[in-house]
């Protein structure tokens, strides 16, 4: 038999949309912290370096 093709839910969403959930779920996390007077642990980041010096730094970009 011939398979059809599945034109349903994509069951991995993009990477945009995963983004946009865990953002949503973060400020969802913060405002229930908030108004149970709780902290909510966040993650501290680096500053990132400018491109170029990215660029000299990896050595797969030569």
């Amino acid at each position: 038999m011939a398979q059809t093709a599945n034109h349903g839910p994509q069951l991995t969403p993009s990477p945009r949309a995963l983004q946009k959930a865990l953002l949503q779920s973060a400020q969802q996390a913060q405002k229930l912290a908030q108004a149970f007077g709780k902290v909510v642990p966040a993650e501290k980041r680096k500053a990132t370096p400018p491109p170029e010096k990215t660029a000299l730094a990896s050595p797969s970009a030569h």
